[in-house]
């Protein structure tokens, strides 16, 4: 790192207002960004650390205006403050591997103009069906998941068929499919964005009751389920207890919760 262009910079941003103490570290940091900004839009180094600087000044200035309140640092909570979405420079397809389909996105930052390349997993939309009995029983089903290699308690639910656009429908199916169960009154009570950092897809939870056994299950060559039918009041011990971990089967349960309290 060149030694001189820190200490002017950290100079220059004293005179802006900045503390003594922070300067020589943020000094480094504008350092830093000025550096990654010129190489990531084709601009000298100058013209990125003066595009810097004059947004901590204005930043500076605004915080010694009395009449205003003071500018708050990057990533400090402002309320007035509103998050702008990045914009698309390109996409390219990186790869399919059957359940997803991954690719890279560069996108430029509205706040600082840096641009990056972000890696997305494009997936089918997936259902999660809260289905209780006659006699007023959750049906779980209990099946081995490969990511965690252990054996787990869940609501039952699956992927989207292509061409499929109707939750409910879904939702249906996979109940029908994994438990042999069927029932009435179906109908969507949620939806998720099961990993908002890396997939694009969503996950709705679909409530039916009145369920009763209607036939036998329908399993992939790949699945192996067992049902298990448990009181609703057990629920909260089988979650906090560790029987119930997987994150979406927990949030498919808890817009149950909150269904149930919107009809009281």
């Amino acid at each position: 790192m060149d030694s001189d262009t820190v200490t002017a910079i950290a100079t220059v941003l004293q005179g802006f207002g900045c503390p003594p103490d922070k300067c020589p570290e943020m000094a480094q940091q504008l350092h830093r960004r000025a550096g990654q900004l010129a190489e990531a839009k084709g601009r000298s180094y100058e013209d990125a650390l003066g595009y810097l600087l004059r947004a901590m000044a204005g930043g500076w200035a605004a915080a010694q205006s009395p009449s205003q309140s003071p500018a708050p640092a990057v990533g400090d909570a402002d309320a007035s403050a509103s998050i702008r979405p990045w914009p698309d420079l390109e996409t390219r397809s990186v790869g399919d591997y059957r359940i997803f389909h991954l690719r890279s996105v560069r996108r430029r930052s509205p706040r600082n103009g840096l641009e990056r390349d972000f890696y997305v997993m494009d997936c089918a939309d997936w259902v999660n069906v809260v289905a209780l009995t006659t006699e007023g029983e959750l049906i779980l089903v209990e099946q081995f998941r490969h990511g965690v290699a252990a054996v787990e308690l869940e609501v039952p639910g699956g992927i989207m068929d292509p061409g499929e656009t109707d939750p409910v429908a879904a939702g249906l199916r996979e109940l029908r499919e994994e438990t042999g169960y069927a029932g009435q009154g179906a109908v969507e009570i949620g939806c998720v964005f099961p990993n908002s950092a890396l997939q694009s897809n969503r996950c709705r939870t679909v409530l039916v009751r009145d369920c009763r056994r209607v036939g036998g299950v329908e399993l992939d060559e790949s699945e192996d389920i067992v049902v298990r039918l448990v009181s609703a009041a057990e629920i909260p011990t089988l979650v906090t207890g560790g029987r119930i971990r997987h994150s979406l089967a927990v949030a498919a349960l808890y817009h149950y919760e909150l269904w149930l309290r919107s009809q009281r």
